[in-house]
């Protein structure tokens, strides 16, 4: 029995994990998020080939990369074919399921698919309900996700329920991070390091350094969050270590 060096365990674990870090990367963000069925089953054969080479040191590491490249080659081609036919979409995932509508349980169709109050109470609860009375509809979803819509008298009152016009929202940007600018989005308002520093100053921050997180939203408005002091005393400390 050929034995393989201890040094080559290390290079076969980062090979392996650059792999799998490939594979889930070009299958698409759905496969790290909640995963059907198909999903679930192509992850689970994804990390039993990337162990096995780490188990068996007898199998070549070659076999693992070819096994899940052709894998991840599987799985692009159904996804693609699930996106053309609606039909193959349903034989792979299957469809949505009703539970509850208009506050009235389905039991035929909790017992068609196995789930038991138990499961509709618990993951209504995750969901801040109590009373399934209050539910709209809630629909089981291919992942097993339970998508709660409560009834109009017990939704949260919105702006539009009462006549008023609320201006659209944006997600603020991040300027700095851990004391550091954030090139791209000084790019996106055609500004530079030294506009932020005046911007600092301006707010009484000599340095970048003592701002741990800043963001800016649409209207311009610039967030701070600055350093704490433990962190910074910490810092100068470790600077002043290190001389």
């Amino acid at each position: 029995m050929v034995q393989v060096p201890d040094w080559q365990f290390p290079i076969r674990i980062l090979v392996l994990y650059l792999l799998v870090m490939v594979a889930l990367r070009v299958m698409g963000k759905r496969e790290i998020g909640q995963l059907s069925v198909f999903d679930f089953v192509v992850s689970v054969m994804i990390a039993e080939l990337s162990t096995l080479p780490m188990e068996d040191t007898q199998v070549p590491l070659y076999k693992s990369v070819i096994s899940i490249g052709s894998l991840v080659l599987f799985q692009t081609i159904v996804a693609f074919l699930q996106i053309k036919s609606h039909r193959f979409r349903h034989f792979v995932d299957g469809e949505p399921s009703v539970l509850i509508e208009h506050g009235q349980v389905k039991d035929r169709e909790m017992k068609r698919l196995r789930y038991s109050v138990h499961d509709l109470m618990t993951q209504l609860r995750e969901k801040g309900v109590s009373n399934v009375a209050d539910v709209e509809f809630a629909i089981l979803e291919t992942s097993g996700q339970l998508s709660v819509f409560p009834k109009a008298a017990v939704r949260p009152l919105t702006p539009r329920d009462i006549g008023r016009m609320v201006d659209t929202e944006t997600i603020p940007m991040p300027l700095i991070v851990d004391g550091y600018p954030v090139e791209k989005t000084l790019s996106i308002l055609k500004q530079d390091e030294t506009w932020l520093a005046d911007e600092m100053k301006r707010r009484g921050y000599s340095s970048l350094r003592d701002v741990f997180y800043a963001s800016v939203d649409a209207s311009g408005n610039i967030w701070i969050d600055e350093r704490d002091a433990r962190d910074e005393k910490d810092r100068h400390k470790g600077n002043g270590e290190d001389k």
